[in-house]
Parts: structure tokens; C-alpha cells; sequence
């Protein structure tokens, strides 16, 4: 036994999966038992882990199949209903006593002695009018003690009348509010079977029944009844009757009973379906049974249970007990000391108790919808049906059963009553020397609770969602109530919560709300971590409660907590808090304005820029706090102008710059978030911004989306999905603009397709921008010019682009007009003019040069450059990422076409048919659609030595191609081991279907009710709207470009009739073009609504996976690697035995690739698969061993059928390779545009999810005269992560990806101008690219 547990506790101290829980308060032997891992089994673990290298694209963001909006809540079935949709007071309480004391009922035969107290006073002890008032004065005492503020009336031995001015004067103080209606029938007879209890008449010689249809119609709803009176089983079921006549009367049309003149102003007097569903009944015995006439207890037990139930608890437990023979006397008990609205004293404590006992028993007993009814809705109806409880037990020892409605499960023997029964012992043991003894002595606390809350922490060591919840849960919500036991059981309960949503779901139920949201007015600094994660894990699930945390200005806690300097707290706590803010800020106008009113935007500047300067020196202990900091910034931000003016005036975009480029694709995609909220998308009605113009306002954000253009070819499909939401926000907020330069798209496209070219001559050459056109010529009929004063600016900028980048040519692959400085942003090739001290700007517009930097964008074709981002995403490899892109250009009502052109329409450069600037249009992304090679790469490229080329056409890249990263120095020599990894493509290059090394050409077209649902013609390609009105127009031009770049009216008149039929018109954001959500968002938001803590987040995860709520993220398994590594050893030492005299003489299997040509094929290295792959891009997993076909898909995830009219699904794949290898591994999968995808359970028949896709080149524009796009070749170094691509519309470069960074790291520039065969790893410091003639290194 020692040596077991001194093994047990050196093991525990070495290795993070030993047991979390303290037991130090256990037993030994108890603590023994309830540490279950094997530690044997955990030294394994280790070792094997340590063999097994880093894999790929295996966290929960590598899912991007596109269905999964909402995965998460569905998957579970978690939706919470905790909160109660109406929350009720009982406003009003009617009291009705009908004793005619002296004279007992006729149908009643009392026994001697028999019980007598009513309220506690003998009736018999005074005169009749005295003792009567006595008793109704002490009830109305009784029942203040549960609700004080109540108005209370009262009649005592009343008639018919009074009984119903009473009921409809109650009903009109109550108003929509609940009204309780007391009856005491002890001096009348028993109810009737017609549903009648029995009143007096003026002069009481006579009992006149009163029907309780009629009382129910004069009080109204909601309504709860109180009838202590023998057989008042025979209300219940009365009423019960009358309802469902009411029920019956309303569905038949036919017009309701009237029961009498009742008070109408409530909304539920007019639904008599109502009447059963909003009243509560309790009554003191059945149908057919009399009360108890016992002296032991009082006439009126029942009442005495709902109102004084501590004392009534006492007394029967006394006269039960062997305490009555030790001097334990009814006067004692009448005498214990205290208050009980003090816990401290013991009337206090046992008051206290007895509310979590009687709360747990109707937790473990009740519905869930039936407990939340009638123990969380009203606080008088909570204290009555506990106290009904309590009835029940002691009532059916006397032969009674007490009846509610809704009907309550039995209760009397549940197991939490011996619990009741030991605290209430030991609190009368204390009793006599209490009050008896000459000397003070102190109470002694009961253990219940310190008792309770060891039973939870044993229940969290074993229990799951698929267990009995725990029963204590009530007791642990008393215990916050307590400072002795509040930090223990807020850290229990933040490890319940921890469970998962369901966890979260039944606390909010049992009602730890209104606890937690108390203890936010504390100071202790030991309770706000723990209160920190306790609020994360609720808003997490229900995100409605940053309405009641702004109500109790609960934003500064957390405020403060994150602004704190505690040195305990950690940076997953302080994100935490972030998460909170955040979420108290998303869509909550007052909360944005409180929290930014308590300084939260200074607060999270100041730990953004100390925790990026902690991130820049290797700390990755603060990714997710900067993650969580950005967002807090972005919803505190979002729609909030006044905000937004102070976010700029900090310079907040400066200082995200540097996160667009950081290693992590989730930071990335925070920063890309928090610059889209700084976008305002609503119209400003109460004019400019506090200290900022709307000209201002629209340079910022016009800045910020040259800060954004980079990020199109990210290789995260996260970044690259918030940047899609981001462009919606600009779209929306500078929506005439950008629809200028959807209109400019359109016609150049009608102007293809109708065979006329928009340039003129050499204009419309290489240097062309995408999405632009050269000068057009002169009108036939003389006049002014048609060309806005923006298109005679980007005439210019692309002119001065040709002579950009050191002698290289630009030929539109790089975007036109704008060059990527070092830094990585976005900055038109001009140079600003600089204004003199008088204000002018001595730079003429017809010089190439703008009166501000702010100007140069606007005239440089930003938002064709945005347009054209916004098209790149809708045509993503992504499926999640396209349909945020396609979500983005519906906000600017347009949508994305195919073309209706066969390839063979558009003949061939050669051919002399069509003349050549034919061809140059083509080209043209306006027509085509297509994504330009934007920045792609984050470190500094590195040129190769200059290549012989014959082709003086073909481009010759600058070394501004792709994005490139100013922090992150980056070696000449490629990274990567000894090994070799080349692509499968064939010796020559194969003939690949037209649309196989390009994206599909399309046109954009209005959203309208015409060109809805086909693809358009010739025709159908011409605009068909009106612009905007001129005056809008020429009030933002001239708000961005200033007075030199502004049109004249005539030119925009011009402009205007010259574009007629352009749709540009319509709302800036309406209902029907909604933004797209932030994903970065709402997937951080899912993080904390998962287990945190370990262990519990291991297994779940586990479980998780299994189910299928991760999308299929399997985490690694530990002895499954460390077997397949030693698998992969020994078959790797096999092989080396057999070395160079082994022969391939043996067929071992024959498959059947059902393909007319094979083009990729993959052996599994632990499996008999293979992975076929043919010509169309279908893939084809077989078991070769048993000849059958496992699994079959399309490696772009779409059918391999034709699209609703757009034609069969073209993908040839050119590389295919296995990811992860001894994991569940991953399939890649690279295209000859240039995609590249990775595939997940691949193996598993209709399982397969799509983990990853990036677009690893520039993809070629279609059919293009000005350079011949080359297939995409690839190679891989799994062991450093890198993956080297090649191809497409830059085939002299070579691109190098990180994997786990999920972005281009360098580019390798200077390759031959020929046909790339492919690319393969000779070293750890050489690449050698295949082309035909000879290799480059």
C-alpha cells in the first residue's frame, strides 16, 4: 500500500495529466480510489509523444466545409430556456375567513380533544369578534413575512358581495400582476361536487354557496388559490372542469360563459383558453378527505405549513422525536433565537437550509419547465409551493394528501428530508444550553453545506451529461450567499460550468443568475478570476445577459479586473474578461457607450501594444488575450461613429498594421476584424463626426482598405472569410463609389462580348488594369469627353506603373497602379504633391499627380481594386470564404454570372480572325473575374540570377510581388531537410482541359428580377439602371479627390448619360442585403462555450470528435503515433536490408480506376488504400487488398455532375500527398490553377470535410494573349513545413509556404521563361525546378 502511494504521488508531480482535484480534506483511502489514471500508462504517453513530429491543419478552424452555420448548437441540442419570457409579482393578496367561530359545520363531527389553533391562537381563549379579528391580523402577518409589498384586504366571515367587491377590487390594484385568493372554510361546510364552497349570508343564519366559476371570472388571471378546508380536492377538480368548458366555448366560436362583472383592464380577462394555464391551486386535502383534527397540530396546519413552516417543522419533529423526553418542550422551540433573514443565528441557518432542501427536492422531483413555473417566475410562489412541500410530508402522516395544481410529483420521501431532519436535530440539541445556561454559549454551524459541497466535488470527478445531474446544484447556488463557504463553491461551480453547455444550460435553470450578478458588487480579490470564468462560460451560451450586466453597470468589473495589475492574474483570464466586454458591447448600443465612456478603449490599447511587445519576443501566452483584445476592440467600435472617431484619432489601424502580418492566421484575422468594424456603414444623419469631417472619416477608411487589399491572397481561410465581411462593410459604407466601379465592369464586359474593345490601340496593352480601361476615343460628335476625371487618373497611374520596379513591365498580374512598400500596405505609385504655405496644391491633374494621398487612391482605382478583391473571394477554393465573397457583392446588388460562351467561341491568340486587342479584353478581370496577383508574400523576396528569355512579353516580376514582411528577416536558402518530394506530373505537359489552369469567366450583373437565375447573354451582359443622382455623385467625389481631381457638372452629366442602365442606384443597407457575419468572431465566441480546464477538456474533446460537433478534428492520439512510428522504423530497416538487388516481379493487385486516365495516384503508408485521381478531378479512394471502392468524391467538394447550367466541374489534378501520416492523415490536393486543398477523413466513406484550401499562385486569367499561363507544380518538406508552389500566372517565381503559419514566407524570383515540369527538394539549402531543357537551382 505505501509503495503504491508513493508511486501515485511521484507520478502525479511529474506528468499534467495527474489528478487536478485537492483532496486533502478526503481520506487517504478515498483519495486512493478516486485517482483513476494509470500513471504507467501515462509515461507511455509521453514517450511515444515525443516521437512524433508537429502535425498540420488539426485545429477545430481547419473545417471550412461550409455547412455548418449552426453546427455547434444543433449538434449539442443545447437551447437554453432558463429565462422566464414573463416574470410575475403577486401585487395583491385577498384573504377570506369563513369560521363562525362558536358554531361548528353541520357535516363536520369533531373529535375530543381535537386541533383548535388558527394562526396560532385558540379561538376559544377570547370572544368571538376579538379572536376572529386576532386570527385574520396574525394571517396577514404571515403571509408579509413572504411579500411585504403587497396590497392586502381582508374580510372575515363575509358574504357573496363581499367576496366579489373584494375579488374585482384586488384584480384592479393587481392589474397585469398575479392575485392570491386565501380561503380558510373551518366554520362552513365542505365544498360542493358542482364546484361551490359556501359563504354567509348579512344576518348568518344561512350558508350560501358561491360558485367558483363565478370567483375565477371576478379575480381574472393570473391567479393563485390557497383553500384550506376539508374536501377541497372538489375545487380542484371543479375548476378544472370550468376551464376546459372555457376551452371548449372559445374553440367552438361560440361566446363565453359570464360568470359575473369582473375587473377587464388585465390582457388575459379576454382568453378564457387562459384561465387554467395562468392560475395555481393548493389545497389542503383531497376529494373525499377531512383535515386532520390532531392536537398535535393546528386547526389550520395547512396554512400553517405555507405560512410558518420552520416553526411547524420543529414542532412535528419534536413530538416524533426522543428529544420531547430530554426537556425539549414546544416553549423551547418557540423561544430559539434569531431572525430569519440571519443566517448567522440558528433560526437563521435552519431557515436558510430549509429553502436549498426543499429547492433541491423540487429540482431533483419537478420538470425542468414546471420548477422554473412555479420556483423562479414569482418569489411568493416560490416560498408557497416549498412550503407545500413541507405540507405534504407532514399532512400524509395524518392520513391527508394535500392536491396542487399543476399537479407536483410525491415528495414526502425523498432523501434530502433525513437531511432536514439531522440539521434541525442538531441546531435543538444547542437549544436548552443556549437559552438555559448561565453562561454565554456560541451556536455551532451545521456542517449541511461544507457537506453538501464535498458530495459536488465528488459528483464532478464522475459525472457527465449523460448521468443524473447533480442534486446539490441548488445548495451550491445557497452556499454563494455565504462568505465562509462562497470561494469553494464558486470554484466547484466554475468546474461544473466547465462541463460543457449543458452544464451551463441547467445552473441558468436552477437560478445561479441573479447570484453571480450580485457578487459582481464585491471587492474580494480572491473571487474575480473564478467570477471572470464563471461569466465567460454564461455569456457564452446566452450572450442576452450583457443586457442585465449594463443594467447593474456590471462593465466596470470587468473593466477594472482587466486594467488591474494583479500579478495572479494570467493572460487566459485577462482574455477572458475581454470576452466578456465583448460581448457586452456586440450589438448593444448603450453597452458600446458605457464601456467606452469607462475608458475601455485606452485599456485595451494600452495591454494590446505590452502584450504584442511580449508576442514580438516569443511569448505565446498572450495570443489569445491580443485575439481577444482586438475583438473587444472591434465590437466596441462596430456601428458606434463617436467611438470609432476616438479609435482614429489613436491611430488604431497603425498599430494593427503589425497583426496583419503576424504568425498566426487567428491574429491575422482579428486585426482584419477590428479594421472592418472601424468601417461605418449606417448613414450619419446628425452630420459630421465629433471633430471629424465626413471627408476625413471616408480618407481613414479609405486607408484602412489599402491596409486590407494585401490580405486577399492570406492563406488562412479565416483571414481570407473576415476579409469577405470586411469588404461588405465598404461596399456598404462607400456604396456609390464602389457601384461606380461595378458599372465600369459592365460595360467593359457588354463591350466584349458584343466583339468591340473599350481600349484603343497600345492602351489596352499589357499594362492594362484589370478591371480598367485605356482613354477612349473622342465622341463622333465632338463635345465634351466621356471619361470621368477618376478614369483619366487611372489612365495615368497605370501608365506611370509601367516604368515601376526597376525596368520590369507590369502586365496585370500584380494589381495595376499600386505597388506593396516593404512594410507591407497598400500605396498608390504617385508622387503627392506637397501644398505650399498658402494652402494651394501646385500639381494639375493632367500631370499624373493628386492633390493627396487620400486622392491618388481614389483616382488609382482603389475601389476597382476592391471590387476585384470582393470577386477573388467569391471564387475561393474555400467553400466558407466564397460564400462570404458572393455575401459581399450581393450588398452592393450585384452577383457573379458565368459566361454563356463556349471556349471555342474565343479563338486562340494566334488566330487572325479576331484582332488582337480582342484578346487583351479578354483578359481583362472587368470580363473575366479573376483574382490579381495581390500581396501573397510576407517575406522579402529573393531574385534568382536573370534568366535567358526569347519571350520579351513574358513578365518579369518585381520584388514587390506578393505581400512582404518587414519584421521577419528571411535567409537566401530555402529551409528544409534531406529529403525528396516531387510532383507527380507527367514528363511533358499534358493537354488540360481550357478551363483547367483558370477560374471560369464571369460577369457581374444587378441583382434584379430580370437577369435572375440564367446566365446572361450578350445582350443580358448590358447595364440596364440608372446611375445615382449626380449631386451625390459629385458630392463624394469631391469630398475625396478635392478640387482638382473633381468632375465638372457637364462631365457628369456626360458620365451619367453615357452609363445609362448601369444599376448603381438603390439603399445603402437594407433588410433584404443584410452584412455578413463576422466568422473570426463567432468561432472565438464558440472557443469559451467548450472545457477549459483539464482534464475535463481532453475527454471532451474526445467525445466531441466522435460525435461529429468538431467538424471531424481528430486530436492526436497518442499510442496510436507512437505504434505507427515504430511501424514506419521498422519497415524503413526492412527495405535497407533488402537494398539495391531487390526486383518488382510479383503483380499483387489489379484495380480498376472506373476513369478513362489516371493523373494522380497515393499509396496509404499504414493501410491497403489507394487514393486514384482522374482527369476531371474525381477521387477515388480503393482497398486493393479487398477490391472494393471505400470512399468517392470530387477533390474541389463539388459534384461531378453539371451545376444548375454551369457546366462539369473542371479540376486537373497535378499533386497529391498525405499529410500526417502516423495521425488520421490529411489528403492534399493541388490543381493545375494553382488551389491547393486538404481533406479530411478522406478514407471514410461520405465523411470527407474539407480541413483547408488556399490559392498557392496567382491563378491565370483566361484565354489571354499577354503571357501563357503554365500548370501549377508543387513540393513539399513536411519535416520543416513548407510547401513550395510554382506556376499559373507567374511561372517564373516560386512561392514558399508556411504550413503552420498558414501564409507565404518567400519568393523566389528569376526562374527560365518556359514550361515548369515541376519542383523538387534536392537539400536542405537547394530547390531545383524541372523545366524543359535544363534544371534551375
Amino acid at each position: 500500500m505505501n509503495e503504491e502511494r508513493q508511486r501515485s504521488g511521484s507520478s502525479a508531480s511529474t506528468t499534467a495529466l495527474s489528478h487536478q482535484l485537492s483532496l486533502s480534506a478526503l481520506p487517504d483511502e478515498l483519495a486512493r480510489r478516486l485517482d483513476l489514471v494509470d500513471q504507467v500508462k501515462v509515461s507511455e504517453l509521453v514517450e511515444g509523444l515525443q516521437l512524433v513530429p508537429a502535425g498540420f491543419f488539426i485545429e477545430v478552424r481547419h473545417d471550412i466545409q461550409g455547412d455548418d452555420e449552426d453546427k455547434s448548437t444543433q449538434s449539442q441540442g443545447i437551447v437554453s430556456k432558463w429565462r422566464q419570457k414573463e416574470r410575475l409579482k403577486t401585487t395583491a393578496v385577498a384573504l377570506v375567513l369563513c369560521l363562525n367561530i362558536g358554531v361548528d359545520p353541520p357535516d363536520v363531527i369533531k373529535i375530543s380533544p381535537c386541533a383548535r389553533l388558527e394562526c396560532w391562537v385558540d379561538p376559544l381563549s377570547m370572544q368571538p369578534p376579538k379572536a376572529l379579528d386576532t386570527i385574520g391580523k396574525n394571517l396577514q402577518a404571515q403571509y408579509e413575512r413572504w411579500q411585504p409589498r403587497a396590497k392586502y384586504k381582508m374580510h372575515l366571515d363575509p358574504t357573496m358581495d363581499d367576496v366579489k367587491k373584494l375579488a374585482v377590487s384586488s384584480r384592479r390594484a393587481a392589474k397585469n400582476e398575479r392575485v392570491l385568493f386565501h380561503y380558510n372554510g373551518h366554520g362552513v361546510p365542505r365544498p360542493t361536487v358542482n364546484g361551490e364552497i359556501w359563504v354567509f349570508n348579512k344576518s348568518y343564519t344561512q350558508y350560501i354557496p358561491m360558485s367558483i366559476y363565478d370567483l375565477q371570472a371576478w379575480l381574472g388571471t393570473p391567479c393563485i388559490f390557497v383553500f384550506d378546508c376539508s374536501a377541497a380536492g372538489l375545487i380542484v377538480n371543479s375548476f378544472k372542469a370550468f376551464a376546459e368548458q372555457k376551452t371548449q366555448e372559445s374553440e367552438n366560436g361560440g361566446p363565453p360563459r359570464s360568470g359575473g362583472s369582473g375587473y377587464a383592464g388585465g390582457p388575459h380577462n379576454g382568453s378564457p383558453e387562459d384561465g387554467l394555464s395562468d392560475c395555481i391551486l393548493l389545497a389542503a386535502c383531497g376529494a373525499n378527505e377531512l383535515l386532520p383534527q390532531s392536537p398535535h397540530v393546528p386547526a389550520d396546519v395547512f396554512t400553517a405549513c405555507l405560512t410558518t413552516p420552520i416553526k411547524v417543522a420543529l414542532r412535528w419533529f419534536c413530538s416524533r422525536s426522543l428529544m420531547r423526553q430530554e426537556g425539549l418542550t414546544k416553549e423551547l422551540i418557540d423561544r430559539i433565537p434569531g431572525k430569519q433573514t440571519d443566517r448567522k443565528t440558528p433560526l437563521g441557518e435552519l431557515n436558510w437550509i430549509f429553502t436549498a432542501i426543499t429547492d433541491t427536492i423540487a429540482w431533483n422531483m419537478l420538470p425542468r419547465s414546471l420548477f422554473q413555473r412555479l420556483f423562479r417566475q414569482d418569489l411568493l410562489v416560490a416560498s408557497l409551493f416549498r412550503n407545500f412541500l413541507l405540507a405534504e410530508r407532514i399532512m400524509r402522516a395524518s392520513a391527508c394528501c394535500p392536491i396542487s395544481y399543476p399537479r407536483l410529483p410525491p415528495t414526502h420521501h425523498h432523501p434530502m428530508w433525513q437531511a432536514w431532519d439531522m440539521a434541525a436535530e442538531m441546531c435543538l440539541l444547542q437549544l436548552p444550553d443556549m437559552l438555559e445556561s448561565e453562561v454565554e454559549v456560541e451556536f455551532q454551524p451545521s456542517p449541511f453545506f461544507n457537506e453538501q459541497l464535498t458530495a459536488f466535488e465528488l459528483w464532478l470527478e464522475h459525472g457527465s451529461d449523460e448521468k443524473k445531474p447533480p442534486e446539490q446544484l441548488p445548495i451550491v447556488l445557497q452556499v454563494l450567499l455565504s462568505q465562509v463557504h462562497r470561494l469553494r463553491a464558486l470554484v466547484l461551480l466554475g468546474r461544473f460550468l466547465d462541463m460543457g453547455r449543458w452544464a451551463v444550460d441547467l445552473a441558468l435553470s436552477v437560478g445561479i443568475f441573479p447570484y453571480v450578478l450580485k457578487l459582481l458588487q464585491t471587492t474580494a480579490p480572491d473571487l474575480r478570476q473564478t467570477l471572470v470564468f464563471i461569466w465567460t462560460k454564461i455569456l457564452a451560451l446566452d450572450k442576452t445577459c450583457q443586457v442585465d450586466l449594463v443594467k447593474d453597470s456590471g462593465q466596470q468589473y470587468f473593466i477594472h479586473y482587466l486594467d488591474s495589475n494583479d500579478s495572479t492574474s494570467s493572460t487566459d483570464s485577462r482574455a477572458q474578461a475581454a470576452f466578456v466586454l465583448a460581448v457586452i458591447c456586440d450589438g448593444h448600443p448603450r453597452g458600446q457607450s458605457l464601456a467606452a465612456g469607462a475608458g475601455l478603449l485606452g485599456v485595451c490599447l494600452t495591454h494590446l501594444r505590452h502584450s504584442m511587445a511580449g508576442l514580438s519576443g516569443g511569448a505565446s501566452g498572450a495570443l489569445l488575450l491580443i485575439k481577444w483584445l482586438c475583438l473587444c476592440l472591434g465590437k466596441l467600435c462596430q456601428d458606434m461613429p463617436e467611438v470609432t472617431t476616438m479609435a482614429l484619432r489613436e491611430r488604431v489601424p497603425e498599430q494593427l498594421a503589425g497583426l496583419l502580418t503576424a504568425s498566426h492566421p487567428e491574429l491575422r484575422a482579428a486585426a482584419v476584424f477590428t479594421l472592418g468594424a472601424l468601417v461605418q456603414v449606417s448613414d450619419n444623419e446628425s452630420g459630421p463626426l465629433s471633430g471629424m469631417s465626413e471627408q476625413d472619416r471616408l480618407a481613414a477608411e479609405r486607408a484602412i482598405a489599402c491596409q486590407l487589399l494585401p490580405v486577399t491572397y492570406d492563406g488562412s481561410p479565416l483571414v481570407r472569410a473576415e476579409l469577405a465581411a470586411a469588404l461588405a462593410r465598404l461596399a456598404t459604407g462607400h456604396v456609390v463609389l464602389f457601384k461606380d466601379a461595378v458599372h465600369e465592369q459592365q460595360r467593359n464586359a457588354a463591350q466584349i462580348l458584343r466583339g468591340a474593345s473599350p481600349g484603343s490601340g497600345p492602351e489596352a496593352g499589357p499594362g492594362s488594369a484589370p478591371g480598367s480601361t485605356g482613354p477612349r476615343s473622342a465622341p463622333s460628335a465632338g463635345g465634351p469627353s466621356s471619361v470621368p476625371a477618376m478614369e483619366r487618373a487611372s489612365s495615368s497611374l497605370d501608365e506611370a506603373s509601367k516604368s515601376e520596379g526597376n525596368g520590369h513591365v507590369d502586365t496585370g498580374v500584380s494589381s495595376p497602379g499600386v505597388q506593396t512598400s516593404a512594410t507591407g500596405t497598400f500605396s498608390p505609385l504617385l508622387s503627392v504633391s506637397i501644398a505650399v504655405a498658402d494652402g494651394s496644391i501646385h500639381s494639375p491633374l493632367d500631370a499624373g499627380s493628386y492633390a493627396s494621398a487620400d486622392a491618388a487612391r481614389v483616382g488609382g482605382g482603389l475601389y476597382k481594386h476592391l471590387l476585384q478583391a470582393a470577386c477573388t473571394l467569391a471564387t475561393d477554393p474555400a467553400p466558407k470564404v466564397a460564400r462570404l465573397g458572393k455575401a459581399a457583392l450581393r450588398v452592393a446588388d450585384v452577383e457573379l454570372a458565368p459566361v454563356s460562351i463556349a471556349a471555342g467561341q474565343l479563338p486562340s491568340a494566334n488566330s487572325a480572325s479576331v484582332p488582337s486587342r480582342m484578346h487583351s479584353m479578354v483578359s481583362n478581370s472587368s470580363f473575366l473575374g479573376l483574382p490579381s496577383s495581390l500581396s501573397m508574400s510576407r517575406a522579402s523576396s529573393h531574385a534568382l540570377p536573370p534568366s535567358t528569355s526569347t519571350h520579351p512579353s513574358q513578365p518579369q516580376p518585381s520584388a514587390s510581388k506578393w505581400r512582404s514582411l518587414a519584421w521577419r528577416t528571411s535567409s537566401r536558402s530555402l529551409a528544409g531537410s534531406v529529403s525528396v518530394c516531387s510532383s507527380p506530373a507527367s514528363p511533358s505537359l499534358p493537354n488540360l482541359p481550357p478551363d483547367a489552369l483558370t477560374r471560369k469567366p464571369f460577369v457581374l450583373r444587378m441583382v434584379n428580377g430580370e437577369n435572375m437565375g440564367r446566365a446572361p447573354s450578350i445582350d443580358a451582359a448590358q447595364p440596364s439602371s440608372r446611375t445615382p443622382s449626380i449631386t451625390r455623385m459629385h458630392s463624394l467625389h469631391s469630398s475625396t479627390s478635392g478640387p482638382t481631381t473633381a468632375a465638372s457638372s457637364s462631365q457628369l452629366q456626360q458620365h451619367d448619360e453615357d452609363s445609362a442602365g448601369s444599376s448603381l442606384h438603390g439603399p445603402i443597407h437594407t433588410a433584404d442585403t443584410p452584412l455578413p457575419p463576422s466568422p473570426v468572431y463567432k468561432d472565438s465566441c464558440e472557443h469559451f462555450s467548450w472545457p477549459l480546464l483539464e482534464p475535463q477538456a481532453s475527454l471532451w474533446r474526445a467525445e466531441a470528435t466522435h460525435q461529429g460537433w468538431l467538424g471531424g478534428c481528430v486530436p492526436p492520439d497518442p499510442t496510436k503515433m507512437a505504434s505507427r512510428m515504430r511501424e514506419k522504423e521498422q519497415s524503413t530497416q526492412r527495405c535497407a536490408q533488402l537494398g539495391s538487388g531487390a526486383r518488382l516481379k510479383d503483380n499483387v493487385h489489379t484495380i480498376d480506376s472506373e476513369a478513362g486516365s489516371t493523373v494522380a495516384l497515393l499509396l496509404h503508408p499504414f493501410r491497403p488504400l489507394v487514393t486514384l485521381v482522374d482527369g476531371g478531378g474525381s477521387v477515388r479512394v480503393h482497398n486493393y487488398r479487398h477490391s472494393t471502392v471505400i470512399n468517392r468524391f470530387h477533390v474541389t467538394g463539388e459534384a461531378a455532375a453539371e451545376r444548375k447550367g454551369q457546366g462539369k466541374v473542371v479540376a486537373s489534378v497535378t499533386f497529391l500527398h498525405q499529410l500526417n501520416e502516423v495521425q488520421d492523415g490529411l489528403l492534399l490536393a493541388g490543381t493545375a490553377d494553382g488551389a491547393l486543398r486538404v481533406w479530411r477523413n478522406y478514407a471514410h466513406k461520405a465523411e470527407q470535410r474539407l480541413a483547408t484550401a488556399w490559392q498557392a499562385v496567382p491563378v491565370a486569367q483566361a484565354h489571354s494573349s499577354q503571357y501563357h499561363p503554365q500548370q501549377a507544380v508543387f513540393a513539399l518538406n513536411e519535416a520543416s513545413g513548407r510547401l513550395y508552389a510554382a506556376g499559373g500566372a507567374t511561372p517564373s517565381t516560386v512561392h514558399t509556404w508556411d504550413m503552420s503559419q498558414e501564409c507565404c514566407t518567400q519568393q523566389v524570383s528569376g526562374l527560365m521563361d518556359c514550361v515548369l515540369l515541376g519542383l523538387v527538394i534536392g537539400s536542405a539549402t537547394a530547390l531545383v525546378a524541372m523545366q524543359q531543357g535544363k534544371p534551375a537551382v
